[in-house]
């Protein structure tokens, strides 16, 4: 959420807990000088009610407003040591995996996805690869250099390395012909 909208929702709960205590006032008459004409059908338990309803609001927006604005790792690997937390982000874990992959021969264009689930790291790799190359070994290769390297640097266990060959390179003069 971005700043306007958290200064907004802010400002509306205000709106509302100005709401709530001016019905407090108006039903206590703790303000002589104010004096409002209700209606018949709003006595005091309607008044309260209404009071309550609207201070709730209140305070789910104001919290809303001020929860976005307190920063927390959500995209991040947790590990905990004797000397307290490791916060490794899924951004480096992620550059962990391309660097593996650049230094695997026949690969040339990549992406990559890292997610953290309650098993493990789960990786996804989309490739391309030069013509000619045995994929089942390329493949195998990478993913057990991929699951190594991770588990061995980070620490945190690699549950699923997935590759999908995008697509295999060809020579631009023979795709011209």
């Amino acid at each position: 959420m971005n700043k306007a909208a958290r200064i907004f929702l802010v400002f509306l709960g205000l709106v509302f807990l100005g709401g709530a205590l001016l019905l407090v006032v108006v039903n206590y008459n703790l303000l002589p000088g104010l004096a409002l004409s209700l209606p018949r059908w709003a006595d005091e338990t309607v008044t309260l009610a209404t009071a309550a309803v609207l201070f709730l609001i209140a305070v789910i927006f104001i919290a809303l407003g001020l929860r976005s604005a307190v920063r927390k790792p959500g995209n991040a690997l947790l590990k905990g040591s004797e000397y307290g937390e490791v916060l490794i982000s899924i951004t480096a874990v992620e550059n962990m995996v391309l660097r593996v992959i650049q230094q695997t021969q026949g690969i040339k264009d990549v992406s990559r996805q890292v997610t953290y689930t309650p098993d493990g790291l789960v990786v996804r790799v989309k490739i391309r690869v030069m013509p000619d190359i045995a994929l089942p070994g390329l493949i195998s290769d990478l993913q057990n250099r991929i699951k190594e390297y991770l588990e061995e640097i980070t620490g945190a266990t690699v549950n699923e390395v997935k590759v999908m060959v995008e697509n295999i390179i060809v020579d631009q003069a023979v795709s011209k012909k």
